[in-house]
């Protein structure tokens, strides 16, 4: 026997798959040949149901970016405070930036969104909001857990940075694992 949802949790699932698709599309296809019509599509829904749920396609790419960074810092933050020690803490952050520079589709991504909407700061602001929010959030746990006195804002931007940097994506060597070991060898200027 089936339970028949309410319209809250219709409209609640909408949301979720039409979320999950435009996910799948932006990495796979970039922003610029992810339509509305495709994600609607995607999700089994018309454009209205797109509509419905977002003002516009920038609107759904930013709450898309948002879920998709923070699950991988709120990831990330939690095996840092679960780590036992500063190597294991640094053997976390090079096998993150690892994986990161080989999945390089989010940054190219990004790169193209801004691009896009380089003058429009209605865009932008939202954008770089989530960029910080993200990067302020690692910055303080890795700073935490390794006693460093960098400022959390500068220290987060620079982890994403080398662990999503858009050249990774296509440049073998050196590799995100190379550039990290060096710059978290560079906090630790004891070894």
């Amino acid at each position: 026997m089936t339970t028949k949802l309410t319209r809250k949790e219709t409209a609640r699932r909408t949301r979720e798959r039409l979320l999950e698709t435009a996910a799948t599309l932006f990495a796979a296809q970039g922003y610029a040949a992810t339509s509305l019509e495709a994600i609607a599509a995607g999700a089994g829904h018309t454009k209205g149901a797109v509509y419905a749920n977002f003002t516009c396609r920038e609107a759904l790419f930013l709450e898309v970016f948002e879920a998709v960074g923070r699950r991988d810092v709120d990831r990330l933050i939690a095996a840092i405070e679960a780590a036992p020690d500063r190597p294991a803490i640094e053997a976390l952050l090079i096998d993150w930036a690892d994986e990161r520079a080989r999945s390089g589709s989010w940054p190219l991504t990004l790169l193209e969104f801004a691009r896009q909407k380089k003058d429009d700061a209605e865009v932008l602001g939202p954008l770089r909001e989530i960029l910080d929010r993200h990067w302020r959030l690692l910055g303080e746990a890795v700073a935490k857990r390794l006693a460093l006195d960098t400022p959390p804002l500068v220290l987060g931007c620079s982890l994403h940075e080398i662990a999503y940097a858009p050249a990774m994506s296509v440049a073998e060597t050196p590799s995100g694992r190379d550039l990290m070991a060096l710059f978290l060898k560079g906090l630790n200027p004891t070894r």
